[in-house]
This record gives C-alpha cells, structure tokens and sequence, in this order.
C-alpha cells in the first residue's frame, strides 16, 4: 500500500500562509545557493499530488506552467475551477477515493495542501507521515496547517535535521 505523505512548509508558529493566502512567506529565506532541502529525493519518491481547491488556486495564480505536470495531480474541491487538463477534480467521495489512490500500485502520494483536507484526512487516519518544513518566521495569523479536527493521532518522530537558512524539518510516521 502506498502512503499519503503530508509535506510541506509551514512558519514557526504553524501556519502555511497568510490570513489572504499566497506564497509569500516561501520566499522571505534567502536561499543562493538553490537548495532543494531534499525535496528533489522526496519529489522522486511519489508519482501523486494530492492537494485542496484553495491550493490549486493559489498554485494556478502564479504566472509559471502547473508544477508537478509530470505526476498525476488531484483536486480535492466542490467548485469547478479546472484551469489545467493535467488535473483530476475529486468533487465527492473524497475520503473514498483517496483509499483507493492508497490501494493502487505505485509510489507515495504527496498531500501537497489544504489545512480542511489535512484536517477530514487525519480524522479518517489516512495520512501516514508527516515532513515539515519549519521556517524561521513568524506570521501571528494565517492559514493554520492543523485546522481544529475531531479526533486524536499520535506520531513517531523518525527523523530530523537542520538545513541551512535555520530551517528544521522533521520527519513523523504515524503509530
């Protein structure tokens, strides 16, 4: 069975954005030497993205070609927002149908983002593992990474390291 793998990049008081969204905070780390902190062996490592409507929104309001074009790419979402043909829309069932994606063959599926999906995913315990990337930033408000959930969930963690800029990313599997 695969595994659904919540990676992502948050501030250090948990949030992935701004309260208004973007990626702002993302490039507010100075980074000339491109480091891709693992991302590529991570990238490598899944031939599936899944992630909510708010966040295919704000990927497709970037002026650059859809991102991950060469995996297959989920979205989670009620709204009809299909601005790319790379892209399958989950429009119900989704608790369903991501069982499934976990039960087909192939490699690890990346949850990309939404804090409602992460939040309906955790409370169904299908996320397996968690990579986060903790940035030395702090927003105060914003979009939360762990929306409130009904329910509880505990974790190992397995791995974790500091990466240069003062990012600390760690790695948790779920028990």
């Amino acid at each position: 069975m695969r595994e659904l793998i919540l990676y992502t990049t948050v501030s250090l008081d948990g949030y992935l954005a701004p309260i208004y969204g973007g990626f702002d905070m993302l490039t507010t780390i100075s980074n000339p030497e491109r480091e891709d902190y693992g991302k590529n062996v991570f990238y490598d490592s899944i031939d599936t993205v899944i992630m909510g409507g708010n966040t295919y929104f704000e990927l497709s309001c970037i002026d650059v070609e859809i991102p991950f074009k060469a995996k297959e790419i989920y979205v989670v979402s009620q709204k009809s927002i299909e601005l790319h043909k790379e892209v399958r829309f989950i429009k119900e069932n989704a608790i369903n149908q991501i069982k499934k994606l976990k039960e087909q063959d192939g490699r690890n599926i990346w949850l990309l983002g939404g804090g409602i999906l992460t939040a309906s995913l955790l409370e169904n315990k299908l996320i397996d593992k968690l990579i986060i990337n903790y940035l030395p930033y702090m927003l105060g408000d914003g979009i939360p990474l762990f929306p409130k959930y009904n329910g509880e969930s505990q974790w190992k963690l397995t791995n974790n390291q500091s990466i240069k800029n003062s990012i600390l990313q760690a790695e948790y599997q779920h028990v």
